[in-house]
């Protein structure tokens, strides 16, 4: 939308699952066309060949200059797109192993997925961690990095004290309680687990002080066992953590929390954290990826590797135990966001890009 605005390209969106962000597209006059999934047709390398012959009619009617291609999913439009002879820019946004992240495809399939790599005119990780895990595919110097900026104006009260209580207040959160927010769809990889077994460690007389707040639902196993696990606690225990689907107002829950927890196993740059830090929160994090590139330990933010419940659970006593402590690292939080990229600098780096790549083209 960032480079719609500035007139740096018409887009059309072309996704293989529907969702919210349709709504938002459409609001702003973007054309969104929501196709049938392809990767559970891809079983063998015929069938391959089908879809992206499908895709690359569907580029080349379309009479497009440039294809955008979003998280390594979708590998087959890169290959559609070199089949249609049109230019594409690749942004992966996972930090999984290169060679352990297709497994759930044939080799031969995964091996052409891990191929495409080396197809587009340029390809974007959110990360440094992230493109070094792709490092040494980097064969044509295509490879760059340009950081998650999020848009702040999204966020115009985000550091209002009279807002704040507001906030609290909506949520029903006590004065002197102290809630910890967490933001994510409840999957393993989110590894919010580990935040519910750390609650469960805590002495009575701290817990006793917490709300938890798991803001992001989920539908699978993973998330109706940790629902089962909070259920399990003790009674006073279990009213202490609430599960909250995804929302439109989360600024109100930032707004409202004393401190923020990314327990991820995986990620590349997560915009969580950035909002986290433009709310001026305290942070503890698993050190995964580019997350060392968002924050500083001991400086607003404290880690704990995953799945270490135990230190987690270290890490929040030392937190609600200090006031001081945690007031410092707000500031820092805010200080940190401050030198981080922005949503403007981010999209005038993208569309950089957008008119690298156009202009190789005509070349």
């Amino acid at each position: 939308m960032g480079l719609f605005h500035q007139g740096v390209i018409t887009p059309e969106v072309v996704a293989f699952e529907d969702g919210p962000l349709r709504g938002k597209y459409a609001s702003h006059g973007i054309a969104v066309q929501v196709v049938p999934g392809i990767l559970h047709k891809v079983s063998t390398l015929t069938r391959l060949s089908v879809e992206v012959d499908r895709l690359a009619l569907r580029i080349q009617e379309a009479g497009v200059g440039l294809v955008w291609v979003n998280t390594l999913l979708n590998f087959p439009a890169v290959l559609a797109a070199e089949q249609a002879g049109v230019p594409s820019v690749w942004i992966l946004r996972e930090s999984e192993q290169w060679d352990r992240y297709f497994c759930f495809l044939p080799d031969p399939v995964a091996q052409r997925a891990i191929a495409a790599i080396g197809l587009p005119r340029k390809v974007v990780f959110v990360a440094h961690a992230t493109r070094k895990v792709w490092e040494p595919f980097d064969t044509r110097q295509s490879f760059t990095v340009i950081h998650n900026g999020i848009n702040l104006d999204r966020f115009s009260v985000r550091n209002d004290a009279a807002e704040r209580v507001r906030c609290r207040d909506a949520l029903g959160l006590k004065p002197d309680s102290i809630a910890i927010l967490s933001v994510g769809t409840l999957c393993d990889r989110k590894g919010q687990r580990d935040l519910v077994e750390a609650f469960s460690m805590l002495p009575d007389a701290l817990s006793r002080r917490i709300q938890i707040l798991l803001v992001g639902d989920g539908r699978g196993a993973y998330a109706a066992a940790l629902k089962k696990r909070c259920h399990a606690l003790p009674a006073p225990s279990r009213d202490k953590i609430r599960i909250i689907p995804p929302t439109e107002l989360i600024a109100e829950f930032y707004a409202a929390a004393d401190l923020f927890v990314l327990s991820s196993k995986v990620e590349s740059f997560p915009r969580v954290t950035l909002e986290a830090m433009a709310f001026g929160l305290p942070i503890i994090t698993t050190p995964v990826f580019g997350v060392r590139e968002q924050v500083v330990e001991g400086e607003n933010a404290l880690f704990y590797p995953p799945g270490d419940s135990r230190l987690l659970a270290r890490q929040i006593e030392y937190l609600v135990c200090d006031d001081a402590r945690r007031l410092r690292m707000a500031t820092r939080s805010r200080e940190r966001m401050s030198q981080m990229t922005t949503f403007d600098e981010m999209v005038a780096a993208y569309g950089g890009i957008s008119r690298e790549a156009i202009g190789c083209m005509s070349r």
